[in-house]
């Protein structure tokens, strides 16, 4: 959920020196396509741990390949809709974290190449507004 959460979170860029620092979160995505993306990856894993079990599974083994077709059931929503929200919790976490990791860049090495102290504190900013809206919940 943190890395799901750090994908969307690198939508708003900001990491480039010629961005210096500074997200664009309303390239953040929206609602939609978060569940989309958790569909998808839900999804996905089912496929790969049916694959997976076709493998170790010899007793079943004929020698071909199964066609897995996984419908877009109540159940992969459902699970798509939980893991999202897990994932919205990590957003919050995610902002403070590198928010945190910008300050201790900028001790280390210095604002000269690139504002890490403005990246923290969009980082931070963003933090609240996100933690604001998900409250409001």
């Amino acid at each position: 959920a943190f890395d799901m959460a750090n994908h969307f979170n690198e939508y708003a860029g900001g990491t480039t020196t010629k961005e210096n620092g500074v997200p664009d979160y309303t390239r953040f995505p929206n609602s939609e396509r978060q569940t989309k993306f958790c569909v998808e990856y839900v999804k996905m894993t089912k496929r790969l741990e049916s694959m997976k079990s076709d493998i170790t599974d010899q007793a079943d083994y004929n020698g071909g390949q199964k066609e897995m077709v996984i419908e877009e059931d109540e159940g992969i929503m459902n699970e798509a809709i939980q893991l999202l929200s897990h994932v919205q919790q990590f957003i919050l976490v995610n902002h403070l974290y590198w928010g945190l990791w910008a300050v201790n860049q900028a001790a280390e090495e210095g604002c000269e190449e690139f504002d890490y102290l403005t990246y923290a504190s969009n980082r931070f900013n963003e933090y609240y507004v996100k933690k604001s809206e998900w409250e409001e919940k």
